[in-house]
């Protein structure tokens, strides 16, 4: 046996035909009882031995259930299903050896010696015809017109059964396209807060997340916090002569190197500005005591600036030096901005004195200078130099400012 020649336009139509049918994800998949339970009524109510639920594929019929049929699938070109498909009513063969285009089938002249067949095509919602519901006999014989119709109606929901396979499965699909949509907007907005978090406090995303993300927080209070300022003395003559990358990179290795001590001694980055470092040891960002945290942060700083050098020797000008202050009081902290930009800002006189006392390192490069309210939190810990009061901008009276020289060597 072999296929039909089929014109273009028979070509086109087999070919939209099939694209339904794998459309179903259905062919080569297990068994089913609703499936078994149609063929089952079917043969009950056709009284016959043989049943099944053929789909037409490109070179086969494949048999999604079956009833007194044990191959799961035969070539097309041997198949009764391949006429039904073409009809849209039950396609009743009375005796298979009396038709001339079945009765040198081997299915006829062979085992199972099929007699008898009728088969309602499936038919989708589209109109296209993907297989049928059959039923079979080894002897001759007709279907009643109730048996017909009951044969159709089973047929149909045949293709209901596998609608709503198909319509499972969409959902299924598309509840993973949407599980995984998810995972990708909430990966972005986490990489957007982790973002964000670099910039602002923790505290602070919590509170602007809390009022919906699109208004500026009201949360201006004051606090008592120690600041440290750190800047780096003489940076653009070191890297006068490197690429804008290179100088660049050495900037943000430094910011790196000098961020990663703040964190270890429980301070916040708030700020940088050029080659400047801002940092604050307070409540609830940092662990108490915040005074002794600052100054010992400030000498790790120090001993970190030297692996930085030793890294950068090989191509700056010379050494990176830096200058810190470090003061403690009261500040006024809060988000300031606008609806399309904020920032988390911490003022008041205490940060401004700060930055003054860092100030005064401009001639004394690598050293720590501390104001009073410091020195009376860390005199147990450290050894210092005191200076002659210092006026300050800003300021009525002298400043006292210490230097400070090391840690103590504390008696046990």
């Amino acid at each position: 046996m072999s296929f039909e020649v089929l014109t273009l336009e028979e070509m086109k139509k087999e070919k939209e035909r099939l694209f339904t049918l794998y459309q179903y994800n259905i062919l080569d998949t297990e068994v089913e009882e609703p499936y078994n339970k149609l063929v089952e009524v079917a043969s009950y109510i056709c009284d016959t031995p043989i049943s099944f639920i053929s789909l037409v594929d490109r070179d086969r019929q494949w048999f999604k259930a079956s009833r007194g049929l044990y191959a799961k699938e035969t070539p097309r070109e041997m198949s009764f299903c391949q006429h039904t498909i073409k009809h849209d009513e039950v396609l009743e063969v009375p005796d298979t050896l009396e038709d001339e285009r079945f009765r040198s089938n081997p299915l006829v002249i062979n085992e199972p010696n099929i007699r008898f067949y009728a088969g309602s095509p499936l038919i989708t919602s589209t109109g296209h015809k993907i297989g049928t519901l059959c039923v079979l006999d080894q002897k001759p014989r007709t279907l009643d017109e109730k048996q017909k119709n009951i044969l159709k109606v089973l047929a149909e929901q045949v293709v209901t059964q596998m609608e709503l396979h198909k319509q499972k499965q969409q959902l299924l699909d598309l509840n993973d396209a949407l599980l995984k949509e998810l995972e990708k907007k909430l990966d972005e907005q986490n990489k957007v807060l982790n973002l964000f978090t670099r910039f602002v406090p923790d505290e602070i995303v919590a509170k602007h997340l809390r009022a919906g993300g699109g208004e500026i927080v009201n949360d201006a209070e004051a606090k008592f916090l120690t600041v440290l300022f750190c800047d780096m003395r003489g940076y653009m003559s070191i890297v006068e002569n490197l690429a804008p990358q290179a100088a660049v990179n050495i900037l943000n290795r430094y910011y790196s190197i000098m961020s990663d001590v703040i964190s270890v001694y429980s301070g916040m980055v708030n700020q940088y500005v050029g080659d400047e470092i801002f940092a604050t040891f307070g409540a609830p960002f940092s662990f108490p005591p915040y005074e002794r945290n600052a100054v010992f942060c400030a000498m790790e700083m120090l001993e970190k600036l030297k692996l930085l050098n030793e890294e950068c020797r090989s191509f700056t000008n010379g050494e990176l030096k830096i200058g810190i202050g470090i003061h403690a009081g009261e500040v006024i902290t809060g988000t300031l901005g606008s609806k399309n930009k904020i920032e988390y800002s911490i003022t008041g006189d205490t940060v401004n004195t700060g930055k003054r006392i860092e100030s005064l390192t401009q001639n004394k490069p690598n050293s720590i200078l501390i104001s009073l309210p410091v020195y009376e939190q860390v005199k147990d810990w450290v050894e210092v130099k005191e200076w002659p009061p210092v006026a300050v901008k800003g300021k009525r009276d002298p400043v006292k400012i210490f230097e400070v020289l090391r840690k103590k060597e504390i008696q046990k």
